[in-house]
């Protein structure tokens, strides 16, 4: 059953109650922002107040999530900590389901969809699932229009910051900042179940420190968050 416009609003405002951020507002206008003039609703893309992927941690998923893809990750003989694999539990597999740029087909809720293509719930008159309801093309694919064409990280994680890691305790690394909370981390640096992932450093919905930087990068100011040096 095809979901009313004014479900939508509401997911909207219980999503920006939940994490204190306008979320809408922020959204708008940026490259998350996969809304355009036949399907105008901001949160769809990513979000569904009812049908929701539910294989997958992020919050009211409305997007397919291949789990059988596999990752490269960090690795280094220093490491205190050691990356895990981007599984169900980890928030940075919807990070990935996007961002690694690679193609892969999940079932949910027992419907088949393209993990880059398709959402789980239509936000307008397509019904479930939705191969109908196209998002704004020029957001993730800007070099067909002129723009600078998107980076995409793939599979090949290896050079990229470690995910899915417990972030040590001083007794392991002295070298690293004791967060308030060994669980939730800082308040501007968030930790997931005590583990780094994708959204420790990047704030989805707010673009004010591109690229969507939960602290600026001047003077190393989001490392050393965590690093002492």
């Amino acid at each position: 059953m095809p979901i009313r416009t004014s479900s939508w609003l509401v997911l909207c405002a219980l999503l920006a109650t939940a994490v204190a951020v306008p979320l809408f507002a922020g959204v708008a206008g940026t490259v998350h922002d996969l809304s355009s003039a036949s399907t105008p609703q901001v949160c769809a893309f990513c979000h569904t107040p009812h049908f929701a992927n539910t294989d997958v941690a992020g919050p009211l998923w409305n997007r397919y999530v291949d789990l059988s893809k596999v990752y490269t990750l960090y690795s280094s003989p220093t490491l205190d900590s050691v990356p895990q694999h981007p599984g169900a539990s980890s928030t940075s597999i919807v990070c990935l389901g996007c961002h690694d740029g690679t193609l892969g087909t999940a079932v949910v809720n027992t419907y088949t969809g393209s993990d880059k293509h398709d959402l789980v719930n239509a936000p307008g008159s397509g019904g479930i699932p939705d191969t109908s309801s196209w998002p704004n093309c020029r957001r993730c694919h800007g070099e067909m229009y002129g723009d600078p064409p998107t980076v995409w990280l793939g599979t090949d994680l290896s050079n990229d910051h470690p995910i899915g890691m417990i972030y040590p305790a001083a007794a392991m690394d002295n070298e690293l900042r004791t967060p308030p909370s060994p669980i939730d981390g800082w308040l501007d640096v968030p930790l997931f179940s005590g583990r780094v992932e994708c959204s420790s450093c990047h704030a989805v919905h707010d673009p004010s420190i591109v690229p969507f930087l939960r602290r600026p990068m001047a003077g190393s100011g989001l490392c050393l968050r965590c690093h002492i040096k």
